[in-house]
């Protein structure tokens, strides 16, 4: 069942400015009168990093280019897929459950561009070439006025009706799949486009007033969200930030005049006669009065809180001092995205502004043919220094200033700045995945426990932003068929440059070393000390054969040179004579590894599988040949022989275990086979036509003189091999000298 978020959807602010704005009309003020801040000063940058729903939101207007979270109006109940795992031949299966959602978020009360990174728990989801790290289905609805209905959500509300939400952005997610996030949809956030390249400072005022504030095209922001109860609410932040003046137009008084404040530049200052009036008909005048605050009353350091776009939109905090004494520090939000040092500009204006205006002017001067206007410079021969005009009321002749202290140190300040470390989640590509098969003689999770089942095991990997891959047995037509499941996180996996040379299974190898390049510069191998190794460490198979490596030297672009090699491990010493060139490495993983179920293969039968990653156009296959080394016994080891005195041959060897090769409180270890048997093929060498075959149930046996005389030659070739119920161990072969 779908759930439609009823809520109310709309503008970040509704209604005209109104009288708040409209009681600017007849006199003309500065921001610090119009925009006069509350007793209290309270946070309202909003962190935009958590998703919400609830009845009522408002929904910020998005301008430029800025990261926000949204707001989720429709939603579908999660949904469930079930899979089956392993089972057949008397182990038991499992059912995997996987889910995944439907439902659609609110970005922007006025009309986008378009869609750039997403982010889901804070990882990148969607990356800048429009890639999704999850698989999912998307929908993308700019906001205009003639938006459609969406079709996900029509179909799924046919009852009910669905609105097209027209003059809202909105991004909507068919079954998003939610497996690695578990099984909830997560936070998102969303890079929104509103505009192409930096926004305006003026073109954002103009917007939130309803075109009723003009003003000339100065600053840019990169970004900018304004929400708010009302418009009033939704400028604040702009003109706490940026040192603004207002005053009517005079040739609109519907219109209202913006501009920043200018420099205090001597040379465009006004004059004002110092013959300031005292009465106006028979209502004496305040003589001019000039105050001045104590600094300690002013704040000796401001703070602005913004985004920066360079650390991926993070909230970011710059802040200015002075020396002295002062009072609590303040604290501005001001919810654009800009850089460091643009906001370290803003604090330190507005830290000077502040300390500038605390000398105030209050004045009565004849109105004459001069218009007087908010942020225009003024001089007086008796008050030393420049005055910039607050706000100015006239009437009955006369003229009524308000002016403050102007100094230099009132202009935006440009400074260095450090935006602090980045630590993101990187935007890369998944690539092609690689497919590996590895048949192994023991369960990952338990490589010292006998193994009666088969273990193939799947490795996958790709470029650095590949995850994981979806893995399939082989259907009709040697196409993808029946799936197997997910293959959660890449295995660390690459390809030996050259051929890993032969050494004894019975001694640490510290003559050969191996060069391997990994499947990416991303991954990365590491030293293992012999308790390490003791307990499992870098254990890994190259080719067929298992080793452990103590020692991994990095070399460039993501290659290293193993040393230090435990070899032949889990009864695969016959497979160190037989390396070639270019053969597989990977690091057996019981984390990032999937074991493939019995029911999808046959022992010892050639086995085909298919693994479909993000970024593959097609499955990609791998294939084995004889899979079932679990089930066959190890080889026997320590092979003897001699000639009785009787000229009988007496061959001797000890067995081994697919218990496992740690040797526990001194007693024997287990068999691990349904009986012990053995067989011995005993030829002439290079001509195995002639083998004479016997089998024994104890690691001993004596062939009789008469029995070899027929081989007698330079020397005899025996093949001992342990018998077991699914076939037999490879061979522990002697040359014996005749």
């Amino acid at each position: 069942m779908a759930t439609l978020v009823l809520s109310a959807v709309g503008t970040a602010f509704g209604g005209p400015i109104g009288g708040a704005i409209g009681a600017i009309i007849g006199q003309q003020v500065d921001q610090n009168i119009l925009f006069k801040p509350k007793g209290r000063e309270g946070p309202r940058l909003q962190e935009l990093a958590v998703q919400t729903s609830s009845y009522g939101s408002q929904i910020s207007r998005i301008f430029g280019r800025m990261r926000v979270a949204g707001t989720v109006i429709w939603a579908t109940d999660l949904k469930e897929t079930r899979s089956r795992e392993g089972g057949g031949k008397g182990r038991p299966s499992t059912t995997i459950y996987s889910y995944s959602a439907c439902f659609a978020v609110a970005l922007s009360s006025r009309r986008i561009k378009a869609i750039g990174r997403i982010w889901a728990d804070g990882k990148i989801f969607r990356g800048a070439a429009g890639d999704f790290k999850t698989e999912t289905g998307f929908a993308f609805y700019p906001g205009g006025e003639d938006q459609s209905v969406d079709g996900l959500m029509a179909s799924a509300e046919a009852g009910g009706g669905t609105p097209a939400y027209r003059g809202l952005a909105l991004a909507v997610f068919e079954d998003m799949d939610l497996t690695e996030y578990g099984n909830r949809i997560p936070s998102l956030t969303f890079e929104v486009i509103g505009d192409d390249g930096s926004v305006a400072i003026a073109d954002i005022i103009a917007d939130i007033s309803g075109q009723r504030i003009a003003m000339a095209a100065s600053h840019t922001v990169a970004g900018f969200a304004a929400g708010g109860e009302d418009r009033l609410a939704a400028l604040r932040p702009l003109v706490d930030a940026v040192p603004l003046s207002f005053s009517a137009d005079p040739e609109n008084y519907d219109r209202i005049e913006a501009e920043v404040r200018p420099n205090a530049d001597a040379a465009t200052a006004m004059t004002i006669d110092t013959d300031f009036v005292r009465a106006v008909g028979q209502q004496a005048i305040d003589s001019p009065e000039l105050h001045s605050a104590s600094p300690s009353a002013v704040p000796k350091q401001m703070s602005v809180r913004y985004y920066d776009p360079a650390r991926d939109y993070q909230s970011g905090i710059q802040s200015a001092f002075r020396p002295g004494t002062g009072r609590a520090a303040i604290t501005r939000d001001f919810p654009a995205a800009l850089s460091a040092d643009d906001a370290r500009a803003l604090a330190l204006t507005g830290l000077w502004s502040v300390y500038g205006e605390r000398t105030t002017l209050q004045v009565s001067v004849p109105l004459g043919s001069q218009r007087y206007r908010p942020a225009m410079l003024a001089r007086f021969d008796i008050f030393g220094g420049l005055w910039r005009v607050r706000g100015c009321q006239t009437g009955s002749g006369i003229a009524q200033l308000s002016l403050a202290r102007a100094s230099a140190a009132k202009s935006m300040i440009r400074v260095e700045s450090e935006q602090g470390r980045n630590i993101a989640d990187p935007d890369l590509p998944a690539g092609p995945t690689r497919l590996v098969l590895v048949d192994l003689p023991f369960a990952l999770e338990a490589p010292t426990t006998p193994s009666p089942l088969m273990r193939l095991y799947a490795a996958a990997a790709g470029a650095e932003g590949w995850r994981n891959a979806q893995l399939f047995g082989s259907g009709a037509g040697d196409a993808p068929g029946e799936y197997i499941g997910q293959i959660a996180a890449p295995t660390i996996m690459g390809t030996v440059s050259g051929t890993l040379g032969s050494a004894s299974p019975a001694l640490i190898d510290r003559f050969n070393h191996v060069d391997i390049e990994l499947q990416h510069a991303g991954m990365a191998l590491h030293l293992a000390d012999d308790s390490q190794l003791l307990a499992g460490r870098n254990l890994a198979v190259i080719g067929q054969e298992i080793i452990q490596f103590s020692a991994a030297s990095p070399l460039e672009d993501g290659r290293y040179r193993l040393s230090k090699l435990l070899r032949g491990l889990g009864g695969t010493e016959i497979e160190i004579s037989r390396h070639r060139a270019a053969e597989d490495f990977v690091l057996l993983d019981a984390g990032s590894m999937l074991e493939i179920g019995l029911s999808l293969y046959t022992p010892f039968s050639p086995a085909r599988v298919f693994a479909l990653g993000r970024d593959d156009s097609m499955p990609v296959p791998a294939e084995i040949t004889a899979p079932g080394r679990a089930l066959l016994p190890w080889s026997p080891v320590h092979g003897s022989w001699r000639f009785r005195d009787d000229g009988d041959l007496e061959i001797g060897w000890t067995r081994r275990s697919r218990a496992g090769t740690v040797w526990q409180d001194n007693v024997e270890v287990p068999l691990a086979e349904e009986s012990e048997k053995y067989r011995i093929a005993l030829s002439a060498s290079g001509a195995p036509e002639t083998a004479i075959v016997a089998e024994t149930s104890v690691p001993n046996f004596i062939f009789p003189e008469g029995q070899i005389e027929p081989l007698a030659s330079n020397h005899i070739t025996a093949d001992i091999r342990q018998v077991g119920a699914h076939g037999l161990s490879d061979p522990l072969t002697l040359h014996i000298e005749t």
